[in-house]
Order: structure tokens, then sequence, then C-alpha cells
């Protein structure tokens, strides 16, 4: 029978060079370009790295190493660098019997240290990732990106990974965190055409993740309390937005995760309308907390 992982404790360490640098009068000036930067987001992420988000895509990771020196870099593509065979931007390896290319993260400082080159830099993220406002062909990410832009004041999280089950490398990725009624409620966003919300034959497939999600939450709601209060603390004291809240040490996870489902339809039809109608009758049957939003 599977196990859920434990989450572990220590993940988060708010004395950190890292946090202390940036936090001071002396943090480096591509430190105060991104904070600046109204259409950029920056997460906490496990064992005390920053990254940095423009529409959904990971801008910029942001690393202190063991050398005391900031470690910034990107994916190649983001930098203009597509030639997946030069050996200095891509790998070249063998998976499953196909040839694959993995990126190899390059050194961005200097783009981030330049108005110029970090506005090209989102040029290229919105180019190559996450696209703009494209109706129905909206993507995901960039839906995400503006929900997390626009209610600064609700959430505090993106992209929550760890190991979902012990001794396998399934990992739990749930895409936004927010603080509502006292609570770290996790959200898990879909688009209303993605196919896992609905199926012709069986069980959908979002029944089975909403379930995991649960039943890791539960398992390890104790610890994400712990793990959040400690990451709210911090991107107070770096500085960056949070939800308001008067005592954080109040607020404790929610068990029971939440289905965000963005609904880009542009016009209406019978079909479609089934297709939420029954998407919904699914959901109410088997409990599932979900919310359907029509507009950013």
């Amino acid at each position: 029978m599977e196990r859920y992982t434990q989450v572990k404790d220590g993940l988060l360490n708010s004395n950190h060079p890292i946090y202390k640098i940036l936090s001071s009068n002396n943090a480096p000036v591509w430190w105060s370009n991104i904070k600046k930067d109204s259409s950029l987001y920056i997460e906490i992420r496990k064992q005390n790295y920053l990254d940095v988000y423009y529409r959904g895509g990971c801008v910029a990771r942001i690393k202190y190493t063991r050398g005391n020196e900031f470690e910034i870099v990107s994916h190649p593509k983001y930098l203009g660098r597509f030639d997946k065979l030069n050996p200095s931007w891509y790998k070249r390896r063998i998976k499953d019997g196909n040839v694959v290319y993995e990126a190899i993260y390059q050194d961005s400082t200097a783009w981030l240290s330049s108005l110029e080159k970090l506005d090209q830099l989102k040029d290229n993220v919105a180019s190559v990732y996450s696209g703009g406002n494209e109706g129905e062909s909206t993507s995901e990410k960039y839906i995400q990106g503006e929900l997390i832009i626009k209610y600064r004041n609700k959430y505090l999280d993106s992209e929550f990974a760890y190991r979902m089950f012990d001794g396998q490398r399934h990992t739990i990725r749930i895409d936004l965190i927010k603080i509502e009624n006292g609570k770290f409620v996790f959200e898990e966003l879909k688009r209303i055409k993605d196919g896992r919300l609905l199926t012709k034959d069986g069980e959908p497939k979002i029944l089975t993740q909403m379930g995991n999600y649960e039943g890791f939450l539960k398992q390890n709601q104790e610890a994400l309390t712990q793990y959040y209060r400690i990451l709210y603390k911090t991107k107070k004291q770096l500085g960056l937005p949070v939800p308001p809240i008067n005592n954080i040490d109040s607020v404790c996870v929610e068990s029971k995760p939440t289905l965000l489902i963005f609904n880009n339809y542009e016009t209406d039809g019978v079909r479609r309308n089934n297709r939420i109608s029954s998407m919904e009758d699914i959901l109410k049957k088997t409990n599932v907390s979900y919310k359907l939003i029509s507009q950013i």
C-alpha cells in the first residue's frame, strides 16, 4: 500500500545568509530591479533558494553558495540560446532509447542587473513558454501568474513541490497557496477544457489527483503549517508582498485542497454547458471542494 511521504522539518532557515544579505542595505542591484518590477513575483523554495517568475514562467533561480557567492541562473532558451547541439547550453543523453537534450542553466546575473535586459528576458519567457492572454488558448501558467500578481493580498506561494509517496519518484506539485479565513489553502488550477476534468469512460483523473493531494495534506498538516509560517515571516523579512495577517502563528493548513477551474470559454453552447454541468455534478457527488471562475 502506498504511503504518503512525511515532510521533513528544517526545510527553511530564516537566518540563512541569503535572506540576511537581501534584506540589508547592501543588497545587489539585481535584487532591487526584480523587487521593483510589479510584473514579477518571487517565491521562496525549500533549502533556501529563490525562484523569480513572470507569467508563470521561472525567469531565474537565485542561490547563495557555500563559496559565499550568489548564483543566478536561467534556462538557456530564455536567454535566446536554442541550439541544442551546443554542449555549453544542452547536455545530450539517452533516455529510454531516445536522444534527449537537457538544459544547462546559464548565468543570468547581467540580465537581472540591467533593466533593459530584464525586459528582454521577460519577453523571451512569454514568447517561448507562457504566452499572453489568448482567449480560449490562454495557457494555465499565464492564468496562474496573473492571479498571483492581481491578488498579492491573498496568494502566498505557488508551485509547492514534494515527493508524494515513499520510495517513488512521483512529485506532488500544487499550483497555488493562499491565506483565507485563517487557513493556508492549497489550490489546484485547471482550465475548463482540461481533459482531466471530465472523461467519457471511467473516473476523471482529477478525482485521483485531488484525493492524493488531500491525503498528502492530512499526513503533513502540522509540518506544512510550520513550513508556511516560516515562509511567510521570511517573505516579510525580505520586503516581499504577503497577505495581511495580524498573527501568522494562528494560521494553519487546510487539509482539503480546492480545485480552481478557470472558465475561458468565449462562447456558450449546449455541448459546453452540458460539459460544465456534468463536471460540477461529479465534483459535488465526490465531495471535491471547487471554485469556477471566468475572469482574473
